[in-house]
């Protein structure tokens, strides 16, 4: 077949996605830049072909019944690759324009449509609107002409063009132009015939009340406008004029312009111009908002309707009336303050209470044993109890909160708290509205085109003041994804489809967002692979940042932090403040006269090494007003100059021998690499997701509103429930994914109880002024951080540091589970996430055993803590999860010594607990209580049936019996390595499914679980030893004496069963 139909005009094509090594950056305005192309017809065709012809036949199918003119305009432009373009209809020169607007906004496909729906929006707008608002959640962009398409809303997927009535929607992928083309199109006459007039149309023999010939339009005025705007409007917008006022007699009626004689003209005689929109702004009576109706089921009869009140009666609303956004845009709605719930402190005080009764039994046993017999040596065990209550809490607490499932409240599960959301954000006028250009800077550029004599285009004012100008409106929400060796086309690639989809929400709700990437794994993949990863991050306007590769030679650079995704996040907020440092500078020299020679010949010194080049182009507007840039251009010199700042300040001292073999110093330097220079400017929101998340297409706005609203600046998180994102569908999966939900649903409940917040380090809304607020330096190398490198937990760090600057953290639940994580797809990936948290929660109690003598075994994070003005109830809440780990981990190390203990020296003090009974006592409270209370709430809360409830939580008690009995061992190893300082360090969880055999598997186990098998071996072989008589007959612990071998043996059979039975792959018996 031969080469795709496509005849340059220039010998060698320009790239438009070079690669990271080239730095080359040219012109793609039109008509001087010689990129350009003419599709010619070629019978030849392939599947490029065959795609063009098929979305033109889906999209433009009235174009066979147009006048030529109007046809010729329109067509279809394909990314055939990343060099070049294909347009159909074919060798027709009035797409060239297209084609390079195509180009330059650097998307998938594109469609250029004319048709009586576009015309009739387009023309009733004022020459000043800047976009057109659809329905409450559509705005599109206007633009002057087809040149301006390139500097277009990328996200919108949409624009209006002014000068010739049409409209461009494009795709970042083939197979979603038609069906947002069909939703559109349904969006646009609902608009149309909402904000309907007298119907324009031009014919021989008007209707005797023809409004356009009518003498009862003859004295018809507008309201009452500046003479210019009337005018304006009369000729570009007739539409928009007064009705005649129909008589209600049956000859009026009958003789009504056709066929409108039966159409209820109200809406269109109470229309209203918004010159701030451009667009009318009114509803029919059948589009105004529904208030929510909300139903309820109606209560039976029965013997059980006095106990009503326990179990909450959950409205149940239509799909229409979820959404609070569908009341009237604009309007004013004011959020009800939010109250401080006071259950939570309630509950965590008897927990508190609780655990110092359980101390309190414990000395009054001592103090009746030394009232019997006078021995004060028992009283030596006191010291202990700090520790038995430390451990103690978390049992305390989940028994109370069990409790409360049962018997507390949980209507505030529904209602909005300081500390928790359980319904969206209100429209807020101030937030909604469309942001408004800066009249300002437009006078401003105006009169300075005035005085140096220059003609003022409109069209070019309006391009070159940009949208960095607007102010208020919807905030610029970044979200920040750090990734590693994850699969492009399996992992990343979903998540910033998911991304995509809602950020073309938000740009239509007005908003503007960008995506930034932390690549970590960009400098080690292979080269095929990472031209891959920058192809996309190119055709998807992805911002991202790419730090050297983690290097232990001297000299070689240092990927900081034992768990890397904070100094990964780190790295690359840098690059984006320096960036944002080096633009500061760039746009005062370019405003001042006197420097723009000066900076203008500066530009060409300037670093142009880069990781990757600028992708932008140039303006392509008139070269006659030299004080115009583009601001895509100059933020990417400003990415080229941080490239450089950051380049230089990397220099790290390395002891080389010369050739006359003495030592010297020799500094080496680590340049990163970056590209997407406006995606890495930071907005005033940043959401934080993982590599494989997914996030509901109608999130930004509302997060948007909620840190906006009255009251939300002391807002600084807002962490939203997750849901699972699952992938292998395995009971492994299946398992972690309902502990994972189980766990998520009763954060939501402790917080609608007025627990502060948890902040998890993904899926979560942060204000950037209080990262900033809350940032540090870094005693490691003086620089200022915004996540600490030096904590496991750097979330927890984070949260605790915005809690001590007087921020707020929010739990939500309003997103019903739209934003969804990946689990852990095998037990040693979610094993090794447990380390990680043991290890953290150790960084955060203790220090390291060799600082000891210094600075005490308590760490100074935990003091401040503890001393802060942070809640009482926190504080108790973090002690009890973070105590937690050290009673998982103390599991083996407990049953051993009371193996020998009570085998050993049977009378013991009465203070002494014994290992049975501490495994009844959590029997009762976590497997039976806990399941109990999680039934009842879900019941109570009318998410489930009891029954269902029930079945659900039941089925997966053996998977966690093998699952947290098989846990401490791998606990206190990760406790032990913080105390000792051991090096213990933890990758990127695995995303995506590995299918294996028993072949596979068994060497694995065996690699990752030798010492846990090693340790049990050594415990059984203990065991049978001291029921034989190889030891005297007074050391025998005979295994009659269940009390002592059950918890023991439940214990090591759990550790040696675990990656055995919680191993799919294995279990299967794949070979």
């Amino acid at each position: 077949m031969s080469a795709p139909n496509q005849v340059h005009f220039q010998p060698q094509p320009r790239p438009i996605h070079p690669s990271h090594l080239n730095t080359s950056s040219e012109s793609d305005s039109y008509p001087n830049s010689p990129s350009h192309s003419l599709t010619i017809l070629n019978n030849d065709y392939d599947a490029f072909d065959a795609l063009l012809h098929n979305i033109y036949e889906k999209i433009l199918q009235d174009n066979w019944f147009k006048p030529a003119g109007d046809a010729d305009s329109t067509g279809v432009c394909l990314r055939v690759d990343p060099t070049s373009f294909r347009c159909f209809p074919y060798e027709n020169p009035r797409l060239i324009p297209f084609e390079e607007g195509v180009r330059r906004l650097n998307v998938e496909v594109a469609v250029k449509i004319r048709s009586a729906s576009v015309h009739a929006a387009v023309s009733r707008t004022l020459p000043s609107a800047r976009e057109i608002l659809i329905d409450s959640n559509t705005r599109i962009q206007i633009i002057p002409d087809i040149s301006a398409l390139g500097d277009a809303e990328r996200e919108q997927c949409a624009a209006f063009i002014r000068s010739d009535h049409t409209l461009v929607v494009w795709a970042f992928s083939v197979d979603q132009v038609i069906p947002l083309w069909t939703e559109f199109e349904e969006k646009l006459i609902k608009y149309i015939w909402r904000t309907r007039s007298t119907p324009r149309r031009d014919s021989n023999t008007p209707g005797f009340f023809d409004p356009m010939v009518s003498p009862v339009l003859h004295n018809a005025s507008l309201p009452d406008l500046p003479s210019n705007i009337a005018s304006t409007v009369n000729s570009a917008a007739p539409s928009t004029s007064a009705l005649p006022q129909y008589s209600t007699t049956r000859l009026s009626t009958a003789a009504g312009p056709f066929g409108m004689e039966d159409i209820d003209r109200s809406a269109a005689n109470t229309m209203m111009v918004n010159f701030g929109f451009g667009v009318l702004n009114e509803l029919d009576e059948m589009e105004k908002p529904v208030q929510p109706k909300l139903s309820k089921k109606k209560k039976k009869s029965t013997f059980w309707s006095f106990l009503s009140w326990w179990k909450l009666q959950t409205p149940v609303a239509s799909e229409s009336e979820k959404d609070v956004s569908a009341l009237e845009e604009g309007s004013e709605s004011h959020p009800e303050p939010r109250q401080l719930v006071l259950l939570g402190p309630f509950y965590a005080g008897c927990g508190l209470a609780l655990t110092m009764y359980f101390a309190a039994a414990g000395i009054s046993n001592l103090i009746e044993e030394w009232v019997l017999d006078g021995d004060t040596r028992r009283f030596g065990l006191v010291v202990v109890l700090p520790i038995v209550a430390a451990v103690s809490i978390f049992f305390c607490l989940q028994l109370i909160g069990n409790l409360s499932l049962v018997l507390g409240p949980v209507a505030q599960y529904h209602e909005n708290s300081t500390y928790y959301s359980a319904q969206r954000p209100r429209p807020n006028a101030q937030i909604d509205g469309a942001a408004r250009w800066n009249e300002t800077t437009e006078a401003l550029v105006i009169r300075d085109g005035v005085q140096n004599g220059t003609n003022i285009d409109f069209t070019e004012v309006e391009q070159e003041v940009k949208r960095e100008v607007r102010v208020g409106g919807l905030p610029h929400i970044t979200i920040q994804c750090p990734v590693y060796k994850e699969s492009l086309e399996l992992t990343i690639t979903p998540s910033v489809l998911s991304i995509k989809k809602a950020m073309q929400t938000y740009a239509r709700q007005g908003g503007t967002s960008s995506i930034f990437i932390c690549d970590d794994g960009l400098q080690i993949i292979p080269e095929e692979e990472k031209q891959k990863r920058l192809d996309f991050y190119a055709n998807h306007n992805i911002g991202w940042v790419a730090r050297p590769r983690h290097s232990s030679a001297p000299g070689g650079f240092k990927r900081a932090g034992k768990f890397k995704k904070a100094s990964n996040m780190n790295y690359g907020l840098a690059l984006s403040i320096a960036m944002e440092q080096q633009l500061a500078k760039l746009i005062a020299d370019a405003s001042s006269p006197t420097n723009s020679n000066n900076s203008t010949s500066s530009s060409s010194s300037e670093p142009r090494e880069s990781s990757r080049p600028s992708t932008s182009t140039s303006s392509p507007y008139s070269p006659s007003q030299p004080r115009f840039e583009s601001i895509d251009s100059i933020e990417e010199r400003a990415l080229q100059l941080a490239i450089e700042q950051i380049y230089q300040e990397s220099g790290t001292a390395k002891k080389v021998v010369d050739e006359s073999g003495k030592e010297i110093q020799e500094v080496v330097y680590h340049r990163p690499w970056a590209g997407g220079a406006r995606s890495l400017r930071v907005g005033e929101i940043i959401l934080i997701i993982d590599a494989d998340t997914v996030v509901p297409e109608d999130c930004f706005r509302d997060a948007a509103r909620e840190m906006g609203e009255e009251g939300g600046e002391e807002v600084a998180i807002i962490q939203h429930e997750s849901d699972v994102m699952q992938v292998a569908h395995h009971y492994f999966e299946n398992g972690i994914t309902h502990f994972t939900r189980r766990i998520n649903k009763c954060i939501s409940y402790g917080c609608a109880n007025g627990e502060v917040a948890p902040f998890v380090g993904h899926n979560a809304f942060l204000r950037w002024k209080a990262v900033q607020d809350a940032s540090f330096i870094d005693p490691a190398d003086g620089r200022r951080k915004m996540w600490s490198e030096a904590n496991v937990s750097e979330d927890f760090d984070l949260a605790l540091r915005l809690l001590l600057k007087g921020y707020t953290l929010r739990w939500a639940t309003y997103s019903q589970g739209g934003f969804k994580e990946g689990v852990s797809l095998t037990v040693v990936d979610e094993l090794a996430r447990w380390q990680k948290y043991a290890y953290g929660c150790d960084e955060i109690i203790f220090n390291p055993i060799i600082k000891w003598w210094r600075h005490g075994p308590i760490s100074k994070q935990l003091r401040e803590f503890m001393q802060s003005a942070a809640p009482v109830h926190y504080k108790i809440g973090m002690s009890s999860y973070m105590f937690s780990y050290y009673g998982i981990a103390a599991a083996t190390v407990g049953s051993t010594l009371n193996y020998l203990l009570l085998g050993l020296g049977p009378d013991l003090d009465r203070f002494y607990l014994h290992s049975f009974e501490i495994l009844l006592a959590c029997v009762v409270v976590f497997p039976a209580l806990g399941n109990l209370g999680f039934t009842m709430l879900e019941y109570r809360l009318g998410h489930r049936s009891i029954w269902s409830s029930a079945v659900e939580n039941l089925r997966w008690i053996p998977f966690f019996l093998f699952f947290f009995g098989g846990l401490s061992i791998h606990l206190s190893t990760a406790i032990l390595a913080h105390l000792f300082s051991y090096d213990m360090t933890w990758g990127s969880t695995g995303k995506e499914v590995e299918k294996s055999t028993f072949w596979i598997e068994v060497p694995r186990i065996i690699k990752n679980f030798k010492l846990s098998i090693i340790i049990c071996l050594m415990l059984i072989a203990m065991m049978v030893i001291f029921t034989t008589g190889v030891v005297p007959f007074e050391w025998q612990i005979p295994g009659w004496n269940w009390a002592l071998i059950i918890p023991l043996s439940l214990v090591v059979g759990c550790h040696l069963l675990l990656p055995i039975v919680l191993n799919p792959w294995l279990m299967k018996f794949s070979y």
